[in-house]
C-alpha cells in the first residue's frame, strides 16, 4: 500500500513522497518492500497527511489507480480465472484477508433478491476516509472491471460507503454508479444478471495453481484456510495418495499448523479428504470418457468396490445410477 501511496503523490501530484513519509515517521525504504505490511494505525497518519499536502479529499480514489495487480498477492489473477462472476465473488470473500487484515467480507441476499457483498471493519482502528476510498475503488470496482471486461455500471446497482459525504462528491459520482455515503458498513449491491456472468479468463486448472500462493499467504498470516480451496488443491493429488503431510508441504507450512487450521473449522484431514473425493467424483462421473475403474483410481481408492461403498455413503446411490441420471 505504501508504494501505491508514494506512486500517487509523485505521479498525479508531482510531490516527492519521501518528505511526506518522513513527516509521519514511516521509513521510505518500505516502498521497496512489497511483502511488508503496515497496520491501519501506522498508515492512517500517512493517508491524512497526503490529503493535507495535496489538498484533495479524493486522494484515495486516485490512489486506487496506482495500485498494481502484482500487489494483490495473486488474488487478482485467481479471481479472473473463476468460471463466473458469482464464483469470483465467493472467492473474494474467502481471500479478502490476504488483501487486508482490517476487514471481513460476507455475501448476502437482500429483501429484493439482490446480492450484496458487505465489508465490515475488523479490529480496533477505523481506516481514514481516503483509505476506504482506495480500498473500495482498487480492491473491488477496478478489480471487477478487469475480471469481466465490463464497466462497473453493468455490474453494480450502487456502492455504499461507510464514510462521511465529501464536500464535492463529483469524483465519486464519476465512478458511474450511485454512491451512498454514511452507511453502517461498506457494501456493493449487484445487478441480478451479474451473478451468472461467465468470465472471459475462466480456467479451473490455472485457478487451482494460483490458489496455492494465496493459501500460503493466509497460512503465514495465521488466518483461516478456506476449506473449498484446500479441497481443490487436494483434487490434484488424490490418485497419488493424498496425505496431510503432502498438503502441508505444498502450502509450505507445518503439518501441525495445517491440522490446527482445519480444527478451527471443525474439520480433520480425513473429513477434508472425503469431501475432496466426493466433489471430484461428481466431476469425473459427468465425463463419459472415464470408466468407473479409472475414476476409482483417480480418486485414490483401491478399487471400484471401495469407491461404490463411499459413493453410496455420500449420495445414497451407486456411481452408475448417478452417471445415468447426469448423462441422461
Amino acid at each position: 500500500m505504501v508504494s501505491c501511496i508514494a506512486g500517487t503523490l509523485k505521479g498525479r501530484y508531482g510531490i516527492d513522497p519521501v518528505p511526506v513519509m518522513n513527516s509521519v515517521g514511516i521509513d521510505p525504504i518500505v516502498i521497496q518492500d512489497s511483502d511488508r505490511r503496515l497496520t491501519v494505525a501506522t498508515l492512517s497518519p500517512l493517508w491524512l497527511r497526503c490529503v493535507e499536502v495535496t489538498g484533495d479529499e479524493a486522494f484515495g480514489l486516485y490512489a486506487a489507480r496506482y495500485y498494481q495487480p502484482a500487489q494483490f498477492y495473486g488474488v487478482d489473477l485467481a479471481l479472473c480465472t473463476a468460471a463466473t462472476f458469482g464464483e469470483a465473488l465467493q472467492l473474494h470473500v474467502q481471500f479478502i484477508r490476504v488483501l487486508t487484515t482490517a476487514a471481513l467480507a460476507s455475501l448476502k441476499t437482500d429483501a429484493d433478491g439482490n446480492h450484496r457483498l458487505e465489508i465490515h471493519r475488523y479490529g480496533p482502528d477505523r481506516p481514514t476516509d481516503a483509505a476506504l476510498d482506495c480500498f473500495f475503488h482498487a480492491f473491488f470496482i477496478r478489480l471487477f472491471e478487469r475480471q469481466t471486461g465490463l464497466q462497473v455500471n453493468k455490474l453494480l446497482r450502487r456502492l455504499e460507503l461507510p464514510r462521511a459525504a465529501p464536500n464535492d462528491p463529483t469524483p465519486w459520482l464519476d465512478l458511474g454508479i450511485p454512491v451512498v455515503f454514511g452507511s453502517p458498513c461498506g457494501a456493493m449491491v449487484f445487478k441480478p444478471q451479474a451473478w451468472a456472468l461467465p468470465l472471459p479468463g475462466a480456467n479451473p486448472l490455472l485457478l487451482a495453481q494460483l490458489e496455492k500462493p494465496i493459501l500460503r499467504q493466509l497460512a503465514q498470516l495465521r488466518l483461516p484456510l478456506p476449506a473449498s480451496a484446500l479441497r481443490a488443491l487436494l483434487a490434484d493429488t488424490l490418485a497419488s495418495g493424498a496425505s496431510l503431510e503432502q498438503l502441508a508441504l505444498a502450502l509450505q507450512i507445518s503439518a501441525s499448523q495445517l491440522r490446527s487450521g482445519l480444527r478451527s473449522q471443525g474439520l480433520n484431514f480425513s473429513q477434508l479428504l472425503d469431501q475432496a473425493r466426493e466433489a471430484q467424483a461428481m466431476v469425473l462421473l459427468a465425463n463419459p470418457a472415464f470408466s468407473l475403474e479409472q475414476i476409482a483410481t483417480k480418486l485414490g481408492f483401491s478399487g471400484s468396490s471401495s469407491f461404490n461403498r463411499a459413493f453410496r455413503r455420500w449420495q445414497g446411490d451407486t456411481p452408475l445410477n448417478y452417471r445415468r441420471q447426469v448423462l441422461g
